[in-house]
């Protein structure tokens, strides 16, 4: 039997012919925290096991594995070699193979995450497996282009599918296409998309025929009272097409026709040259700008207006809405916009819903965070579409995060146990299971669906049970069941899940209704903390009233003028809330878990004081969460502070 030592595994690899499937492993799912994956889990910072632990690709074919660990490596990643000399893309110094990163580093020519690649010990460049080993590269068969935006040479990639699309194009500041070729310099980490790169140095342009446009590779120095003549943003970097001589620009990236045909008007729309002040009839929105007109109907919009959809999606609403100048309902004129509850002028353009009298402003629905994504499953009823559980007979599930069938149970329970989905006590109606400790609430089994698609979010959210994770909104940390969104690598917990609505009312002390506004900057009346763009509102703008979703979530609160508090009226006893929830109150203890920082199983536990000193920054464990070693003779302890600095390395 074949058999390898290998530099990233500390036990011999055997050499396995086909998937290995007959050492007990589950392909797809992480083999630290067991729970469903991709391919890399960015929480324990393992590979799942069915997938390479070099590329992080699907096991097919021979692979060389170690079946006690759970590490497989593709024959081909296995024999890599460890070091590359006057690699084409990076001679000066050599490259040295890594297949232990941590997914945080990024190629410097595709700029996917990685976790394995070949990395220069002497300078910060990495290369993934893929580019370090494409054949165009290794060749030295691609081309070069002096570009006068960039002072070295850029190099042309193509054939690599780019999975991430953080990085941006410095021409016209969109995200980097998936597939369609680009120029970059990978020492210098700049991109460039190839129609970019080709953009003509001078054109004329219809809509400014006096002197022809130059491009610049950055706004005008007094950019900070410039904006594009064409959709009236403020400048801020790429290339822009410039006449020096009447301050007239635009961004190169808003091409334009002298004719177009818009969705949302029958007739064509002939382009205006120079800039005029109007009224936009598609969004009601003041313009002093480059604008298109219809001569049969005297309309005029603005040029960015002319690509409106006719109709759209949005998160806020169950229905889609529709595009209308104007409305007919005198009665409607006194409207409010359902996004910003701002008055709304329905004698220009606004996005309609005709079932439920909706209205909203064009500017407000077409946000890019309010658009849904209309590529996943529609937003039917969740709950019978992706059940989390399968009933095996009448009173008896086989829910998906529990191994065993639970049994429905109308008895009371114990003082003190909770609901492992909710962390919250159970009464009457709940599930159990026979064999082990574990009940779940019925609300939890019954309108928990697998997955969902929440207000908050453009993206389908998938229900996972976690041992503990952090709650991206009201940002407590919490055991149970969480909401997952892959594409925001955001958790939601099942109280800020609970907030099905907008628009929050009976508000203690608070006489106005409150409603989510995604553009809000100001603190928190509850903590006065600031909330970042994440704050329920007081829709009186004379009112300062406003709370962050921690605030929200809080049970049972009063307040007095400065700070709400918790509050025992038979013994007259206050509590501010950040005092009594001290210690991640959601966060199930006691439970094992395997860490890759120590060899025995580990347990979570909130201390008040222990003896012994944190294994990591040697300071007494007091006050904190912290993970302890379950063997009874092992003094392992850390800081649950300290054990989240070390995985962030």
């Amino acid at each position: 039997m074949d058999r390898i030592d290998h530099f990233s595994h500390p036990h011999p690899l055997v050499l396995v012919e086909q998937e290995p499937d007959d050492h007990g492993s589950r392909k797809g799912f992480c083999s630290g925290c067991n729970q469903a994956v991709k391919d890399y889990c960015y929480q324990c910072r393992k590979v799942a096991e069915g997938f390479c632990s070099g590329c992080e690709e699907e096991l097919e074919g021979s692979s060389y594995g170690c079946g006690e660990c759970g590490f497989f490596l593709h024959k081909k990643c296995a024999e890599l070699q460890t070091e590359i000399i006057n690699h084409p893309l990076h001679p000066q110094h050599p490259l040295t193979l890594d297949l232990q990163g941590y997914a945080l580093d990024r190629c410097n020519v595709c700029r996917e995450c990685i976790r394995c690649f070949y990395q220069c010990n002497s300078c910060y460049f990495n290369l993934d497996l893929r580019c370090a080993m494409h054949p165009q590269f290794v060749a030295q068969e691609f081309q070069k282009l002096q570009h006068f935006s960039h002072d070295h040479p850029l190099i042309l990639v193509e054939d690599i599918e780019i999975q991430t699309t953080r990085e941006v194009c410095s021409g016209c500041r969109e995200p980097m296409s998936k597939s369609s070729p680009f120029y970059c310099c990978p020492n210098c980490i700049f991109h460039l998309h190839k129609k970019c790169a080709e953009l003509p140095l001078k054109v004329s342009h219809p809509a400014h025929r006096k002197h022809p446009l130059m491009l610049l590779a950055k706004p005008p120095p007094h950019q900070e009272k410039c904006s594009c003549n064409l959709c009236g943003e403020s400048y801020k970097e790429g290339f822009v097409y410039y006449c020096s001589i009447c301050e007239f620009g635009f961004k190169a990236a808003d091409p334009i026709s002298q004719t177009i045909i818009a969705e949302t008007h029958e007739h064509p729309l002939t382009l205006c040259s120079g800039t005029i002040s109007f009224v936009c009839e598609a969004c009601g929105n003041d313009g002093s700008r480059v604008c298109f007109t219809c001569a049969k109907c005297s309309l005029i919009i603005h040029i960015d207006c002319t690509s409106l959809r006719r109709t759209i999606k949005i998160i806020r609403h169950p229905h889609r809405l529709s595009h209308i100048y104007f409305s007919q309902d005198e009665e409607a004129r006194k409207r409010e916009c359902n996004i910003c509850h701002d008055d709304i002028n329905l004698g220009y353009g606004s996005y309609f819903c005709a079932d439920c009298n909706y209205f909203a402003h064009v500017n407000c629905a077409i946000d890019k965070r309010l658009l849904e994504d209309e590529k996943s499953e529609p937003s039917d009823d969740w709950t019978a579409i992706f059940p989390a559980f399968q009933e095996i007979k009448p009173g008896e599930i086989k829910h998906f995060s529990h191994k065993h069938n639970l049994i429905l149970s109308d008895d009371g329970v114990e003082d003190g146990q909770s609901c492992e989905g909710c962390m919250r006590s159970t009464s009457t109606s709940f599930y159990y299971c026979a064999q082990c400790n574990f009940f779940l609430c019925k609300c939890c089994v019954h309108e928990l669906p697998k997955k969902v698609r929440h207000w908050t979010c453009r993206h389908l959210r998938e229900l996972y049970f976690y041992s503990i994770f952090f709650c991206g909104h009201c940002r407590f940390w919490s055991s149970g069941f969480g909401y997952n969104c892959n594409a925001c690598e955001e958790i939601m917990c099942i109280r800020c899940h609970e907030i099905l609505d907008t628009r929050i009312a009976n508000i203690e002390g608070q006489e106005h209704f409150l409603f989510f506004d995604h553009k809000y900057e100001g603190k928190c009346y509850g903590c006065d903390n600031y909330c970042n763009r994440r704050g329920f509102r007081s829709k009186d703008k004379k009112c300062n009233f406003a709370l962050d979703y921690r605030c929200l979530v809080l049970p049972k609160t009063a307040r007095d003028p400065k700070q709400w508090f918790y509050h025992c009226a038979d013994c007259d006893v206050s509590a501010h809330p950040n005092c009594l929830l001290w210690g991640s109150p959601f966060v199930k203890l006691m439970k094992p878990l395997r860490v890759e920082v120590h060899e025995h199983p580990v347990t979570l536990v909130k201390i008040d004081f222990y003896p012994s000193k944190c294994n990591k920054c040697g300071k007494p464990c007091r006050d904190d969460l912290a993970i302890q070693c379950t063997e009874p003779d092992c003094t392992y302890i850390f800081h649950w502070d300290c054990y989240l600095i070390g995985r962030q390395k």
